[in-house]
């Protein structure tokens, strides 16, 4: 029995009187040739007999070739989905929209598994999912990004945005046919799993399809990370809950390594004004003059987020795909007085507003 059977048939139990358990979903995406499709068939073929699981393709065209594949290599009982078109949200939206509704209304199965094609953009099936996970009909657990390691030197080089993408919206991040990475391939993947904010929740590879169960955990909305990795003679961190816009965040301090850190995590139904931030962000920044850095991402509308970051240095902004939440994580040389903490909440206060 492989590692994936093993899991879930231990699980299999727990949920099979619970028929009120909501869909886990996961969305597992990357470029044309990745090995989505083949990790699918590794995860239906394994999964429990007894689970409904049901899987939506997304095809660049209407052959269907992908869902034959995938539903072959099924057990027990299923149901695949073909949405065709070059991108599940745009031009098969409405089509994924209905099927969606659908499953969840008249299937609700144990496990959804969508796989965008290689064009498509994951971020916006986040979205999507984001709507029906805020009314309880599913779980979004994980966001799977498969790197063909023969692509990855190139996709580091060139950050295609429609890849980057893919990489960004994920929780996981893992190199694919590893049995054909050298220094330079494995090198490369390093660098663009380095390159990410918020860091991936997990790193790994996926060999011939089998994704590690690591990847299929449910991944916390507000887990706390810090880019400090050595967590010797540190304190314990401290969160507390943090009103913003009518909703609750955590705010979280910690010392480590003789560095102090603070960041919020902020709920995703805050939509933040870049005018307010970027002025304020720039004044607090050169108050401490250099001595903190900063790393944020913000959801500021219904397109991309905004990701910016200052290491003393100014500061510097792009897009992101990143859909989960709010984040911001600020590393000081001293401790932070009251003043600067009450400076940052009151930015975010003013910047934050909730989705209409």
């Amino acid at each position: 029995m492989s590692d994936l059977a093993a899991m879930f048939t231990s699980m299999e139990h727990a949920t099979s009187h619970d028929s009120s358990a909501r869909t886990r979903a996961h969305v597992i995406t990357g470029s044309f040739g990745s090995g989505k499709t083949t990790a699918i068939r590794r995860l239906m073929a394994n999964k429990p007999d007894g689970e409904l699981w049901v899987v939506i393709l997304n095809e660049f065209t209407d052959a269907g070739l992908d869902a034959i594949s995938v539903a072959e290599a099924a057990r027990g009982r299923y149901d695949v989905r073909l949405v065709a078109g070059g991108c599940l949200c745009c031009v098969g939206e409405l089509e994924f929209a209905k099927q969606l509704r659908d499953i969840l209304r008249n299937f609700k199965p144990a496990r959804l598994l969508i796989e965008p094609s290689g064009a498509g953009h994951a971020a916006d099936i986040v979205d999507t999912l984001g709507v029906y996970e805020t009314q309880q009909a599913l779980t979004l657990d994980s966001i799977i990004c498969l790197v063909d390691s023969l692509d990855a030197q190139r996709i580091l080089r060139t950050r295609s945005p429609n890849e980057w993408s893919q990489i960004q919206s994920a929780d996981v991040l893992l190199l694919s046919k590893p049995d054909l990475a050298g220094e330079p391939e494995r090198r490369a993947f390093d660098e663009i799993a380095a390159a990410q904010y918020p860091p991936k929740r997990h790193l790994g590879i996926c060999r011939h399809g089998e994704l590690p169960p690591d990847a299929l955990q449910s991944f916390p909305r507000a887990a706390n990370f810090s880019p400090i990795r050595n967590t010797a003679a540190s304190t314990a961190a401290h969160s507390t809950a943090f009103a913003i816009g009518g909703l609750v965040g955590t705010e979280t301090q910690a010392q480590r390594l003789g560095l102090w850190t603070v960041h919020w995590i902020l709920p995703r139904e805050l939509v933040f004004a870049r005018v307010v931030i970027e002025p304020r962000v720039n004044w607090l920044l050169d108050a401490y003059q250099g001595r903190c850095r900063l790393k944020a991402v913000f959801r500021t509308g219904p397109g991309p987020s905004w990701l910016i970051q200052s290491h003393g240095r100014g500061l510097s902004g792009e897009d992101s795909a990143y859909r989960r939440d709010s984040r911001i994580e600020i590393v000081l040389d001293a401790a932070p007085s009251a003043e600067f903490l009450e400076l940052w909440r009151s930015l975010l206060r003013d910047a934050a507003n909730p989705c209409r």
